[in-house]
């Protein structure tokens, strides 16, 4: 379940279709409020091609992955907090019907966290990160690109969310992203 800017579906490296037999079997707009989460910044299929790309030259992580798209964010990749946990409920309550077992967070807030942000960032959002994993579904965040060695953006501060960093094609960590000991993994 990618909650982003939407995912491009008409991309054949990203099955070329929305819904059942496609890869991205199915969504939400929350920007729009309707049920095409069609990408209109790019950023959110940027995060599916490398998750699920079944390009032969290039494949993603998991090419064989179904894709639920969650647009929660607008053109410009802005969006309301109220939209990103209406798009955490709606993974959390249509787990069983599109066997969702990952929830990827690739966005995150301007402000830093230099510890785990459970009681200080949002309670709401952090309460269904919790019930995200008591539903044995992942939650991965993006530690944010500010390029911060002392904090990471919410949600990747929330202790049950696997805060994820970049690195470069050298697997060297990349200067841009956010690290500090809140980082699971680069």
């Amino acid at each position: 379940c990618i909650i982003d800017t939407g995912v491009n579906y008409t991309h054949p490296d990203l099955g070329g279709c929305l819904g059942t037999n496609c890869k991205v079997v199915g969504g939400h707009d929350f920007v729009s409020d309707d049920e095409d989460p069609l990408d209109d910044q790019g950023h959110g299929t940027h995060v599916a091609g490398i998750i699920a790309s079944n390009n032969t030259i290039t494949s993603g992580i998991a090419p064989n992955a179904s894709i639920v798209s969650i647009k929660v964010l607008d053109d410009n990749g802005t969006g309301y907090t109220s939209d990103l946990i209406s798009g955490l409920e709606w993974c959390i309550n249509n787990a069983t019907a599109f066997n969702i077992n990952t929830i990827s967070l690739s966005l995150g807030t301007a402000n830093l966290f230099t510890t785990n942000c459970d009681s200080t960032y949002n309670t709401q959002i952090t309460g269904l990160v919790n019930d995200a994993i008591s539903n044995n579904i992942s939650v991965i965040a993006a530690s944010g690109n500010d390029g911060s060695i002392t904090g990471v953006s919410a949600p990747s501060c929330i202790i049950n969310s696997t805060s994820v960093g970049s690195t470069d094609k050298s697997d060297s960590i990349s200067s841009f992203t956010n690290r500090n000991s809140l980082v699971d993994l680069l």
